[in-house]
């Protein structure tokens, strides 16, 4: 007969919808209302029993969870329940079990109610469940004589449905065990379950039944032995599932994984299989470190610096990589003094102690023969269920547990996903193979000084796999679930036992380092950045601008920076106001302030140019910029504006038709069809250009004031372009490139509508904020945040792979764009934790913050390069792609060593004509245009002839091939 496991109907649904965010501290006190409910009988050999309490016949009397299941039986599972709530929690939350005194029977059998085929778990199937807490509820409600006034907590009440079936919650293809499919799963039954499978107003004496934990009478089950032909039980105890489900009634989710029954977290916690039927049911572990944290039933230390520090046992110390990602180490023994344990058990109407060593042969996780039988009700040290024994019989007495905790992945797939554990143990043997091949856990996944794991080698060596510490080159590591580098070491574990020691490190990476965090007290927005006031870091939240250490003022957009503090528009006295602060000392000190007659909202941040700040205002079809200087001058403009930009000839109005100097004639004209975001502009060799963000489009403004577009749907599909967008030269050609975000891929053009190598590179999740772009020692890098709250790193010259020590993980979401500032890179949260890392093979920041620099500018000057001696075409950049055509659609892509006009002619192989192409192109930059055509399948030849405007010619040949 094969391992038994517990399979994933079995707590499918034990906590729909649920996650860490809304995982919230345990009251202290409960009440659980405990109904007995049985079935009409019947004669199926597709249930376990008839469906009655009296219904149930074994071959064998069993010792674990003897007969009668009458009142006292399940009073018995009560009182255990009482008593390891109260254990687990510290004393922190207490549970009165009433057990109804009366037992409903429905008029239907078992099987009305079970969940069975391949579509056991849909909608219509769950359905079967949930009216059988509508029925045994509704049905209780008319025929009970139970008192609600016994209750003293009214407002925290649990409702338990102990039903006359034998659980459906181990597997049983493959085993000799009977084959009865139509048993009931155990589970529970949440609010927002039995709303969506349409049971809501349903009500018990008055009180709101919203939820139900459905739980049988036993799991123990009769099975025949294959060998003998006689048969046998598998005895199995509901302890362990009453604890795990009442649990999940708090709101902590299942840390299994639910999609394959798969064990996650092993036999270290109660809300795994291998916990829930430790010691064949009679008892569960504790809950994992994080189930009690998050509960409120233990406090953790928060260790924030190196050092050695000590744990007791049951103790728990807190380090973090993010606020949403880090490890919670605990010492967990079995026994405090190692001397073994007792249990109450209830037989026969009486309650008795059965002592236990440490070590036992007939005692033990999987074999419980030397039990002398009936209902555990109490454990003295329910962490005996530990793994204790090794196959050579050597005792263990537990250790340090390392767990790694990501509270992103509650909203996402919890413990489903092996690559992004919600709740993952740190196996210390090296195996992280809990869950694998029927791994069941094991003494030596603790870590300890004397952990002796080790493996022996066909040649008689043995190698050891345990060297007392974990650090990101250990076997497992402590690098993020994304694979960066979390700084963090732990060695030095002291030997086992009630108090243990360890040793934190941090670390210093190859290409990063954690340079430390400070909590701002103030979540921050899409509109929010981080930004230098008078050498501090100082962060934009969106409301208002922070200066750690100096204090806080309003501002309606992002201030302009300088090195004596920074300017901003605020509205706090009820009119718009345009004010500059400095910081002196320790103090953010106001020094002027002007009223501003704006009369509409604000429209980008405020920008400095050549001694004087702008601040703009826009409506749909106007705009008002004021010049604040010594005195202050306004512009009104009759469109819409996007934004200023200080360029090095001056103060440009970018609207949402026009864009020009401020009170100049306009430079460009254009029409945009969607939405625009903040604009930007450059200088190159080819002269001032800049482009407009639109979620459809990128609008370029070209230095001859024509304009192009870069369609989204060319090059991202049905994704959409970001409207943050950043300029700079990637390939240091002297001409500069547009770099912007679509969903989860990076993007960038050249001014020509080309799209650069080694673009579009995907992130682990949407980009959240707008790229930074910095020169290291090895080549280009681009920086972008995400919303999974990691921050990635990307190397164009390795064809845009993630640089070893990224992505860093900074907290649950990231809205605000970063800062570069020297070597240090500093990131705040949504939830406002501004984080700083030091990079350590930067040489120079391309575009290093928000609107480029401190000033918003939106503007970046290139130094301008003589172009090399070249053909006048490009040979390895003048093709078409995709080839072979496909669809009809193609685009022709060609770079010209001088600004050139491009002819295209399209024959067949015969010379016939089949399409031209017209259009210029601009010196050092590649061109895209699209060309459609309706040709029929077959070759074609395109000539693509180039004559600069100095009269130099060149052209070059193309085979293409059109596939219909």
């Amino acid at each position: 007969m094969r391992q038994l496991t517990v399979t994933a109907a079995a707590c499918l649904l034990l906590l729909t919808g649920a996650n860490a965010q809304t995982v919230k501290p345990a009251a202290p006190y409960y009440d659980l209302v405990a109904l007995r409910v049985e079935f009409a009988a019947d004669t199926s050999s597709f249930t376990t029993g008839d469906g009655t309490f009296s219904g149930l016949s074994l071959p064998i009397e069993p010792k674990v969870d003897p007969l009668p299941h009458d009142a006292a039986y399940f009073e018995a599972h009560l009182a255990f329940l009482e008593h390891y709530i109260l254990t687990a929690s510290a004393g922190r939350t207490r549970i009165v079990t009433h057990l109804i005194p009366e037992v409903v029977r429905l008029d239907s059998p078992m099987a009305t109610y079970s969940p069975v085929g391949l579509e056991s778990d849909s909608k219509s199937e769950r359905s079967k469940l949930a009216n059988l807490v509508r029925d045994a509820w509704t049905k209780a409600d008319v025929e009970s004589t139970f008192d609600p006034m016994r209750l003293s907590n009214k407002g925290n009440i649990a409702f338990v449905l102990f039903h006359a079936g034998v659980g459906r919650d181990i597997e049983l293809v493959g085993t000799t065990l009977d084959k009865t499919p139509q048993d009931l799963p155990s589970l529970f039954m949440g609010t927002n379950t039995l709303a969506d499978l349409g049971i809501s107003g349903l009500k018990f004496k008055g009180l709101p039944v919203d939820h139900s934990l459905i739980i049988p009478r036993t799991e123990t089950r009769p099975g025949v032995n294959p060998f003998t032909d006689e048969p046998y039980l598998l005895e199995l105890s509901i302890n362990g599932l009453l604890a795990a489900s009442f649990i999940s009634y708090l709101g902590v989710p299942d840390l299994f994984n639910t999609d394959t029954g798969e064990s996650v977290i092993g036999p270290f916690g109660v809300m795994d299989p291998l916990g829930i039927f430790a010691y064949r049911g009679l008892f569960p572990p504790l809950p994992s470190a994080w189930t009690r944290t998050a509960l409120g039933w233990a406090i953790p230390e928060d260790i924030y610096d190196p050092g050695t520090y000590d744990l007791a046992a049951g103790e728990i110390a807190r380090i973090e990589i993010s606020e949403a990602e880090y490890f919670l180490l605990e010492n967990r023994v079995r026994t405090s003094d190692d001397t073994g344990l007792t249990l109450h058990i209830f037989n026969e109407g009486k309650i008795s102690t059965q002592r236990f060593p440490a070590t036992s042969d007939d005692f033990d996780r999987f074999n419980v023969g030397a039990f002398q039988g009936g209902v555990v009700t109490r454990a003295s040290s329910y962490d005996f269920a530990l793994p204790g024994r090794d196959a050579d019989n050597q005792q263990y007495n537990g250790g340090i547990l390392i767990w790694h905790i990501d509270e992103r992945q509650f909203s996402r797939a919890v413990n489903n996903d092996p690559d992004a554990l919600a709740v993952d143990i740190e196996e210390a043997d090296g195996a992280q193979d809990i869950g694998f091949d029927g791994n069941i856990g094991s003494p030596f996944d603790f870590y300890f000084s004397d952990n002796p794991s080790s493996v022996a080698l066909p040649s008689g060596l043995t190698i050891s796999l345990y060297d007392n510490r974990f650090g990101p080159d250990t076997t497992p590591d402590s690098r993020t679930n994304e694979g960066g580098n979390s700084f963090l070491t732990f060695e030095n574990f002291s030997a086992s036992g009630p108090n243990m020691s360890f040793s934190v490190q941090k670390d210093a990476g190859e290409h990063v380092t954690d340079a430390g965090m400070v909590e701002l007290g103030s979540e921050t927005t899409q509109e929010g950045s981080v930004g230098i006031a008078a050498g501090r870091r100082a962060v934009f939240t969106g409301t208002e601008v922070i200066v750690p250490g100096a204090g806080r003022v309003n501002a309606l957009a992002r201030p302009a920076y300088s090195a004596q503090g920074m300017a901003v528009v605020d509205d706090q006295d009820g009119g718009i106001a345009f004010r500059e602060y400095e910081i002196i000392g320790e103090q953010l000190m106001a020094r002027r302030s002007v009223t501003l007659p704006a009369e509409l909202p604000i429209a980008g941040p405020v920008v400095y140019h050549d001694n004087a700040h702008y601040a703009h205002f826009t409506g749909p079809d106007r705009s008002r910029v004021f010049r604040i200087a010594s005195g202050v001058d306004r512009y009104d403009i009759d469109d819409g504006g996007l934004g200023l930009i200080a360029t090095d000839e001056g103060v440009y109005f970018v609207g949402q038709s026009r864009a020009g100097p401020i009170g100049e004639a306009s430079t460009w004209t254009y029409t945009l069809d969607s939405d625009a975001g903040y604009p930007v502009m450059g200088r190159d060799r080819t002269g001032l250009w800049g482009a407009i963000p639109l979620s459809t489009a990128l609008v370029v403004l070209e230095p001859d004031g024509a304009t192009r577009r870069i369609s989204a749907s060319a090059y991202v599909g049905g994704a959409v372009f970001s409207l943050l967008l950043a300029i700079a030269d990637l390939d240091q050609n002297g001409v500069l490139d547009l770099i912007t975000t679509a969903g989860n891929r990076v993007v960038a053009f050249s001014q020509g509508g080309a799209l650069l190598p080694p673009f579009p590179i995907e992130i682990g999740a949407p980009a959240t904020s707008a790229p930074l772009i910095y020169q290291s020692d090895d080549g280009i890098i681009i920086v972008v945040s995400a919303a999974d709250g990691n921050i990635y790193a990307l190397d164009l010259d390795q064809k845009g792979r993630v640089i070893p020590g990224f992505p860093l993980s900074a907290g649950r979401a990231i809205k605000a764009t970063s800062l570069i500032l020297s070597d240090t890179l500093s990131v705040v949260t949504e939830s406002g934790i501004l984080r700083n890392y030091k990079l350590n093979n930067i040489s120079r920041a391309l575009w290093a913050q928000q609107h480029g620099t401190g000033q918003n500018a939106s503007f970046v000057a290139s130094p301008t390069k003589q172009a090399e001696t070249a053909p006048l075409l490009a040979v390895a950049e003048t093709y078409n792609w995709p080839n072979p055509i496909r669809d009809g659609h193609t685009f022709f892509r060609c770079l010209t060593s001088e600004s050139s006009q491009i002819s295209i002619t399209v024959v067949d192989a015969a010379g016939s004509l089949v399409g031209s192409l017209d259009f210029a192109t601009s010196a050092g930059v590649p061109h895209e245009v699209p060309w459609n055509t309706s040709a029929a399948s077959g070759i074609y030849f395109a000539r693509v002839e180039a004559t600069s405007t100095s009269g130099r010619t060149d052209s070059h040949l193309i085979k293409l091939a059109i596939i219909r």
